[in-house]
């Protein structure tokens, strides 16, 4: 079973701190978010620097975005291969369609990038999945796609580090790209009897295609305390941050609790097929609700 962290935020000093102690506790993977806006940093950058201070865990986006507007994907390619052999073997290539357009537009307009609506992205993302695996092994590639076109582009490839790739996807066609191209698929915010009928469906795509992922994850928001007391008051305060709607949701589908039920909740999980749990806590920078949990689920 592998424990991942999501985390967002602009003190890099904590964000350092975390990723370390994350390493120290047994965490197998910690991802950093990535956009234009002003609730992060850049993403790339941040975890270039994280590399250079661990020397364990896996590092990566908690989603890059193949959108040919906002960045060239040989561009992307390049930084995806550079980050590999600095941090030797270390990178997890995090991917998907993206948000909902009227969630997301808000997250790019201000910044004079058109956000595709559902059905191109979804495009873009499969054809720029393939780009990615031609620039990534083929000496010289050439393609002439409907969103993407290189014209013979050559990358130095560090010979023994292959880049694993990560896809979310609960949606037949996603999951059908997911089952082509994905090492990892990953769905969110589901219940064990969710995540059970969904995995069962993948499953069933996959074997349409021929070809199985390595590993199943599922994106869960974490809530977890010592007492009873103390869980009470971050349930209070997680519900006036984020909204009582949002918090009834993760009381369903989500890991809230003390330690006992946490760890229970963990069991539920694994016995539906999650091998893999991409976690985000509701302070990220919680040292002792990190420590806490790794303890009660391990």
């Amino acid at each position: 079973m592998r424990l991942c962290l999501e985390v967002w935020g602009t003190d890099y000093d904590k964000i350092k701190e975390t990723c370390i102690l994350a390493e120290k506790l047994g965490y197998y993977g910690f991802y950093y978010g990535e956009s234009l806006a002003d609730i992060d940093l850049d993403c790339w950058t941040v975890l270039s620097s994280l590399a250079s201070v661990t020397s364990r865990i896996k590092l990566g986006p908690v989603i890059t975005y193949l959108l040919p507007q906002y960045r060239n994907i040989v561009l992307l390619a390049k930084q995806a291969l550079t980050f590999q052999e600095l941090s030797k073997g270390r990178l997890e290539f995090r991917t998907g369609a993206g948000a909902k357009l009227q969630y997301a537009t808000q997250w790019w307009y201000p910044y004079g990038i058109e956000y595709p609506k559902e059905k191109e992205r979804v495009l873009i993302l499969e054809e720029g999945l393939q780009v990615l695996k031609m620039l990534w092994r083929k000496s010289t590639v050439y393609f002439d796609g409907n969103f993407f076109k290189i014209n013979g582009a050559t990358l130095h490839k560090p010979g023994k580090y292959l880049i694993p790739v990560t896809i979310a996807a609960k949606r037949k066609k996603m999951m059908s790209i997911a089952a082509r191209f994905a090492d990892i698929w990953e769905a969110s915010y589901l219940s064990p009897k969710q995540f059970l009928k969904l995995n069962s469906d993948f499953d069933d795509i996959s074997k349409q295609v021929n070809r199985s992922v390595l590993l199943k994850s599922l994106e869960l928001d974490v809530i977890v305390a010592e007492s009873d007391s103390d869980l009470k008051y971050k349930e209070k305060i997680f519900a006036m941050e984020r909204g009582p709607s949002v918090y009834n949701q993760i009381l369903a589908n989500g890991l809230v609790g003390t330690t006992d039920r946490v760890a229970e909740r963990i069991r539920e999980y694994t016995d539906a097929g999650v091998e893999q749990f991409f976690l985000a806590f509701q302070d990220p920078f919680d040292s002792k609700a990190l420590d806490v949990f790794i303890n009660a689920v391990k």
